[in-house]
């Protein structure tokens, strides 16, 4: 298995760097929906547990349309984050390895990339 080293951050392109922090971001928007969505689940569970059976109360149907909004928000966030880290690859000129995931790959390059401005 050959390894080929990765780019630096700073022989990428403008728009690679520029679909980069919106992987970045849109990784940033997915962590927060997934934490929603979780919040949510908890709330609907803990609520519908006491609840009488029949018609839902008011705020068992609200936390149901949050929890509804919230995984549509992390669809929508994911989505975005493989679009942009599939513009990425492309710009960068880099080939995902077999046998890895494009969502794998790009989280270890933004990993890798930021443990370097961070040391």
């Amino acid at each position: 298995m050959t390894s080929h080293p990765l780019p630096s951050a700073a022989d990428l392109s403008p728009e690679a760097i520029a679909l980069l922090e919106k992987a970045r971001m849109s990784r940033a928007a997915m962590d927060d929906a997934a934490r929603d969505t979780a919040t949510a689940s908890d709330e609907l569970r803990r609520y519908a547990k006491f609840s009488r059976p029949g018609q839902p109360s008011a705020h068992i149907v609200q936390l149901r349309q949050r929890q509804a909004t919230a995984r549509m928000d992390s669809a929508r966030s994911k989505q975005a984050f493989l679009q942009a880290a599939q513009g990425f690859v492309r710009a960068a000129g880099l080939v995902v390895p077999a046998r890895v995931s494009l969502e794998s790959f790009v989280l270890g390059w933004i990993s890798a990339t930021s443990d370097r401005h961070t040391a």
